[in-house]
């Protein structure tokens, strides 16, 4: 039988970096982050909304990048994972490198639950660096259970040290999530 993981994550200044454009502070990064890791959460997610490299045109610009605020929660966690999200096609191997020497223990690798193919590389990186990885298929609404245990299952060969499932559209509903 795999080991079982049990673990807390919080996205808040990874997803909820969203909700305030991209602009949160190195003091105030280094003051949630201490906070967090006071009350124990294991593992606490940083990095612009889409990930590490998300800072662009596209996504939005960071008011601080990234890395500057990766650097800032590491010097106040004392027992968490600092963790990123990384997203094949906006992150690349580089930006975990360097996320890694910014104090990036864990990290997130994200794609379509029909995706996870794209992840190999990414994962793979990640335990060569000597990191947790956690494989993420998200819009999980979008695949049939058989489906997504399949894609769970390559992220698992790629290394994935476990699999987060999300409904990231939010159309489940009970008997689907029990499904």
């Amino acid at each position: 039988m795999a080991e079982q993981i049990s673990t807390l994550g919080d996205p808040t200044m990874r997803d909820g970096s969203q909700a305030v454009r991209h602009s949160f502070t190195t003091e105030q990064v280094a003051a949630i982050a201490g906070g967090l890791d006071k009350c124990g959460v294991p593992m606490i997610e940083l990095s612009h909304g889409d990930g590490l490299g998300g800072s662009s045109y596209t996504y939005g610009f960071s008011k601080v990048d990234e890395f500057e605020l990766l650097e800032a929660a590491a010097k106040e966690i004392k027992n968490a994972r600092l963790t990123a999200l990384l997203l094949p096609g906006i992150g690349t191997i580089e930006d975990l490198k360097r996320a890694q020497s910014c104090g990036v223990s864990a990290v997130r690798v994200a794609t379509h639950v029909t995706e996870a193919d794209v992840s190999a590389q990414h994962i793979a990186a990640a335990k060569e660096l000597g990191m947790f990885a956690v494989g993420f298929l998200m819009m999980t609404h979008m695949g049939e259970p058989e489906l997504i245990a399949e894609e769970a299952a390559k992220m698992e060969s790629y290394g994935a040290d476990y699999v987060n499932l999300a409904d990231s559209a939010g159309y489940l509903l009970p008997d689907g999530v029990k499904a």
